[in-house]
């Protein structure tokens, strides 16, 4: 009673790996769900990003200080988002956070200087 089966310490090694590994990844893939719930004025683009208006003010991805991944479009109407971003302004509450580029309405808000 007292040997160990080397094979069955494997197993549950293995096994506890895979447990810890699924409940993780399940955690990870809820939140990105949420996240993409709650980019309501936005909509999948084209090049795998989310696509917002450029006219929409007082929101994270139209301001100067939102440090996430865009890029205007060649007419210069929409906003292709790739991911989150830190807010970047002293003055706001969320400085220093991540946010959503829908996340708003923010009275510290500042028109991107791209846009024009």
């Amino acid at each position: 009673m007292n040997e160990v089966n080397p094979n069955r310490r494997g197993f549950l090694v293995k096994s506890a790996a895979v447990v810890v590994g699924s409940v993780l990844g399940s955690a990870t893939l809820r939140s990105i769900a949420r996240g993409q719930e709650s980019m309501g004025a936005m909509g999948h683009g084209e090049a795998g990003g989310y696509v917002m208006a450029t006219g929409i003010s007082k929101h994270c991805g139209t301001c100067e200080f939102w440090g996430g991944p865009r890029r205007i479009s060649s007419d210069g109407k929409t906003i292709t988002v790739t991911g989150l971003g830190w807010c970047n302004n002293p003055n706001s509450p969320n400085y220093q956070k991540m946010t959503t580029p829908d996340h708003g309405p923010m009275d510290t808000w500042r028109k991107w200087g791209a846009l024009g």
